[in-house]
């Protein structure tokens, strides 16, 4: 009996797939003039974030810097948090010479629970309740990327993927009791299109993405329909010197040139507003996926090789000369 049973579930999986096979075009056709109907008709206007308060982690230089003062451009109040504390001031000082908005600096190492505890209480009592975070803080480590260190490998992890869960842990509670909020999570195109040997980051950038569609779902099932959750998917940029250079080297500004800090900082909080679940920078890059992820899995891994294989062979040699 339980083997007729098992074969009837298989038959109405299948029936399923079948179905939803036949329902793609149709679907996708439909996601697409929602899409077009949005842009030209602006459907979704941006709210307000006037008088919130936003806090922003590694905001002490390059991206979290751009985004914090996009924020406080938009009248944000802004808890500016990093593990070094002279650049989070530096970063208060700009602010506070530009926009009239509240901010201050905070040291924080996001990898401690106990710290981001400690942390909401000092920014809600100098600033107010938070209703906008931003998880931008993030390594990626190149020393010994042939053969990393485990410290290395572990650090990566915690800060790009355990540190989310102690911000939404912390953070997300009164924003349900508020019913209302921003979570905003910068991940990365890695995440998507693995980088062979960053296996760490790779998979940390992955499970940013997941992490943060899960709880889309979650809060949808909650009916907490103004909590808005945006994943920023961004391909590398020019906030980082090393960065920078490698990518040259290695000849990755020849597939796309790099974006500013500023630039993605603008497309992010423009998004944020407009409640945008996921946002690839470049924009093409969301086609670009989807696309490949039609594709049978060992077809994908040819088509990125295929795309990139000369900028991952001088990546391997960059990397086994220094």
């Amino acid at each position: 009996m339980s083997q007729v049973r098992a074969a009837l579930v298989k038959l109405q999986a299948l029936f399923g797939l079948i179905g939803l096979v036949a329902l793609t075009p149709l679907l996708v056709s439909a996601a697409i003039l929602s899409r077009l109907i949005a842009k030209l008709c602006c459907c979704s206007p941006p709210k307000s974030i006037e008088g919130e308060v936003a806090v922003v982690t590694g905001a002490g230089h390059g991206l979290g810097r751009a985004i914090s003062l996009e924020l406080a451009k938009k009248g944000c109040h802004i808890a500016v948090v990093d593990i070094n504390l002279s650049g989070a001031e530096n970063t208060v000082k700009q602010i506070q010479e530009t926009y009239n908005v509240r901010a201050k600096a905070y040291k924080a190492n996001v990898t401690s629970h106990k710290e981001i505890v400690e942390l909401n209480s000092k920014v809600v009592g100098d600033l107010g309740p938070v209703t906008v975070l931003i998880n931008n803080a993030g390594v990626m480590l190149h020393r010994n990327s042939l053969d990393p260190e485990p410290a290395d490998v572990q650090l990566m992890i915690d800060v790009n993927l355990t540190s989310h869960f102690w911000t939404k842990f912390v953070f997300l509670p009164p924003m349900k009791a508020l019913r209302r909020g921003f979570i905003v999570t910068i991940s990365s195109l890695a995440g998507i299109f693995p980088l062979p040997y960053s296996a760490a980051y790779t998979a940390s950038k992955a499970g940013t993405l997941a992490h943060m569609r899960a709880l889309q779902m979650e809060l949808q099932l909650e009916k907490q329909k103004d909590i808005h959750v945006t994943t920023v998917l961004p391909t590398f940029l020019r906030t980082n010197d090393e960065i920078t250079e490698l990518t040259k080297t290695i000849g990755i500004n020849n597939l796309y040139p790099l974006i500013t800090g500023e630039e993605v900082a603008q497309r992010v909080v423009s998004g944020m507003m407009r409640g945008e679940h996921e946002i690839t920078l470049p924009g093409l890059a969301s086609v670009l996926y989807r696309l490949l992820y039609l594709l049978p899995s060992d077809w994908q891994l040819r088509m990125i090789l295929l795309l990139s294989d000369n900028q991952f062979k001088r990546f391997c040699e960059v990397r086994l000369r220094s």
